[in-house]
């Protein structure tokens, strides 16, 4: 393709522009993705306000994203630079800085002046380069991308402290972007929406991976780069099935093929130079580990090592001496009494960090007998049976309180904390099992957006920043500047859970779906470190017991324990609705957290005894609703019944989720919360 896709031919590069224009190297093989995008670039280069100069490679580590740009550098004949973005970037490290510039004989502050310095961005975007912007998902601050929305418009321009950048007319940038790695966040849409091509970056095909393999490591043994790349292909799919963090992607491939080219063990070097760099975790390996056996690529490197090491060094070696007592190594000779047969040990090739067959075939420790992972508790210390006693007696107590003045007043109430059987304990870890790779994932991909939770503070006395402190002047040591600090770590949620126990849940598999989605919620919770109360309630169950509310998981609780009483959860009588919002959201006003999310599953509208129920019930909730959406609270309701047009009335439209499939209410939660991060 060389001088194919030139796309200014008559320009004339600066000697030092000449030498950033990427070179490709022998081993580089065009993938259809280069050849597609240098079309379709080529083909509306001269179409004005048509013309392609954005583009986005969105994609797992190792698909080839960063030499893929570098490729387009030498087809476009355009010099390549890049930047790697960084999770505090602000609009200084994207523009450019003001620095100040000392003397080199002394550092006078009356000799100082200060100078701006652009960033890389702007360099290739006035002078017209091909850059690559690594990874702008990481970044904190969703405000810091929005500074080159303008600029990548056609005719865009850059406003900068000394002067205005207008873009060069062969200017190209390439957004290269992971998809849910540590970190990520979703791509601003305005910026996406400037992008005027894409291409999603998977692993490429079995045998375009082979062809560069060999290209690459010089290694043509096409049988063995087969197994090493269905090997990885089993691999990456396992990892994403099982949401295991980690990545099997080129790069894996390319240097486990290399090592292999290299003389090492084939099933060896996998574990150091792919299912190490995907994960370490006993646990997540013996996930591996299952899926390479039960698609047999176990035993068939294994035979592939074995057959190597015999092609390699015969099984058979025959040592002859000769008449003045010397041993040499040949073919046996007719006749020749003298010759020696050594054959080799089993266990002469044997190498002390390669796993052996019954290590694989023995179950990790980490699972049960039916193979679904086994959840280790910490040794927490259960509290005594005074401490429980004094728990629900404060949890009544401000049950109570709450319930002052309000209509519900005179309803004889009694908060419950159910104790968890060994029973519930087993069917808890069993539906865990199921739901875990789901929750895992999404664990993996909240807990980087708690790092993108956003901070009005300033650190002031900076070189360089975002904003100028004409008061630090005075100080003269040259610290004039302010930027954010980087926000808090602990997250600013937190999350209460209420579901309604009416004899109506037990239908149509309302309350499974309940027990499912309390549990996904409290592991989600947990993993990423938020507070969560978990409450159910119904009403009439008795005379001297017009209101029962169940405490299942509550924050304040040290009871290691109490998730398993979540299995305890069943249908029961009438719901008085507005009575447990309103002490379920005072119990949520306690946590410390700026943010408080209240969900409510339910399947029908309230009703108890003897007149809670029509209009005088709607109206009761509306109001309670109302009275602690001005305390902060923010409410949410999961109609899973006849009346969700009802629950959607009381709740508001934009406040209701209809929920059609049972099956996905876990996930839906969970989901949901994400976004209140």
């Amino acid at each position: 393709m060389e001088n194919q896709w030139l796309l200014s031919p008559h320009r004339q590069l600066t000697e030092a522009e000449k030498m950033l224009v990427w070179k490709k190297t022998p081993s580089h093989i065009e993938s259809e993705a280069e050849r597609r995008i240098c079309a379709e670039v080529k083909r509306n280069w001269q179409r004005g306000e048509m013309r392609i100069t954005n583009i986005l490679l969105e994609g797992d580590a190792g698909s080839g994203k960063t030499q893929l740009a570098k490729a387009l550098s030498a087809d476009f004949g355009l010099p390549y630079t890049k930047i790697t973005c960084f999770a505090d970037m602000d609009k200084s490290d994207v523009l450019g800085s003001i620095l100040p510039v000392l003397s080199e004989d002394g550092h006078d502050a009356k000799e100082v002046r200060y100078q701006f310095y652009p960033s890389e961005i702007v360099r290739a975007y006035e002078n017209g380069w091909l850059l690559e912007i690594q990874e702008p998902t990481v970044i904190r601050d969703a405000a810091v991308l929005m500074a080159l929305n303008s600029a990548l418009e056609p005719d865009g321009s850059i406003n900068l402290p000394t002067r205005i950048v207008h873009r060069h007319p062969d200017f190209i940038v390439v957004i290269t972007t992971n998809r849910g790695y540590n970190g990520w966040r979703p791509l601003n849409e305005a910026l996406r929406d400037r992008v005027q091509h894409s291409e999603k970056m998977d692993l490429p095909p079995k045998a375009v991976m082979m062809e560069r393999a060999a290209a690459k490591t010089g290694y043509g043994d096409e049988a063995v780069l087969s197994l090493l790349a269905d090997t990885i292909i089993t691999l990456d799919a396992t990892a994403k099935a099982n949401a295991i963090k980690g990545v099997a992607g080129m790069r894996s491939y390319l240097f486990w093929a290399d090592a292999v080219a290299n003389g090492a063990a084939l099933r060896a070097s996998m574990y150091h130079k792919v299912i190490y760099k995907i994960t370490t975790e006993p646990e997540e390996i013996t996930i591996l580990e299952q899926a390479l056996t039960a698609k047999g690529l176990m035993k068939q490197l294994e035979q592939a090592e074995t057959h190597r090491c015999e092609s390699q060094n015969s099984a058979v070696m025959e040592l002859h001496l000769a008449d003045d007592g010397k041993y040499f190594a040949g073919e046996e000779r007719p006749g020749d009494q003298n010759a020696v047969r050594l054959r080799k040990s089993a266990d002469s090739e044997g190498h002390s960090d390669q796993a052996s067959d019954s290590a694989i075939e023995t179950q990790s420790s980490d699972n049960g007998d039916d193979g679904a992972p086994m959840y280790h508790e910490m040794a927490l210390e259960n509290p005594t049976e005074q401490q429980k006693q004094a728990f629900r007696k404060q949890l009544n107590q401000q049950a109570r309180e709450s319930v002052k003045g309000s209509l519900h007043r005179q309803v004889k109430l009694i908060v419950h904390r159910p104790e968890a059987t060994g029973e519930n304990r087993a069917e808890y870890l069993q539906q865990a099992s199921v739901l875990m790779p789901v929750i895992r994932e999404l664990v993996q991909k909240t807990m980087p957006l708690l790092e993108h939770e956003t901070t009005s503070e300033f650190a002031r006395g900076q070189l360089y920043g975002t904003t100028f402190c004409a008061d630090r002047v005075a100080a003269q040591d040259f610290r004039y500047f302010a930027r954010k600090r980087p926000p808090a770590e602990n997250p600013t949620l937190a999350v209460a859970l209420r579901i309604d126990e009416s004899a109506s849940m037990t239908a149509f598999g309302r309350l499974e779906a309940a027990r499912q989605a309390a549990i996904a919620l409290y592991e989600f919770c947990t993993g990423c470190g938020i507070p969560v109360l978990i409450y159910g309630d119904t009403a009439d169950r008795s005379r001297i017991e017009q209101m029962s509310l169940y405490s299942y998981v509550d924050f304040a609780s040290k009871d290691p324990d109490e998730k398993y009483s979540l299995m305890g959860i069943q249908g029961r009588s009438n719901n008085r609705d507005g009575m447990a919002l309103r002490i379920i959201a005072d119990r949520l006003l306690q946590a410390a957290q700026q943010t408080k999310l209240f969900i409510s599953i339910s399947d029908g509208q309230p009703k108890a005894m003897p007149d809670y129920t029509g209009d005088l019930a709607v109206a009761d909730m509306k109001q309670t609703l109302q009275e602690y959406r001005r305390k902060g609270i923010l409410f949410l309701a999961a109609a899973i019944g006849q009346d969700k047009e009802v629950i959607s009335d009381i709740y508001g439209k934009e406040n209701t989720l209809d929920i059609t499939d049972l099956k996905l209410l876990p996930a839906r939660l969970v989901q949901i919360i994400a976004r209140y991060l």
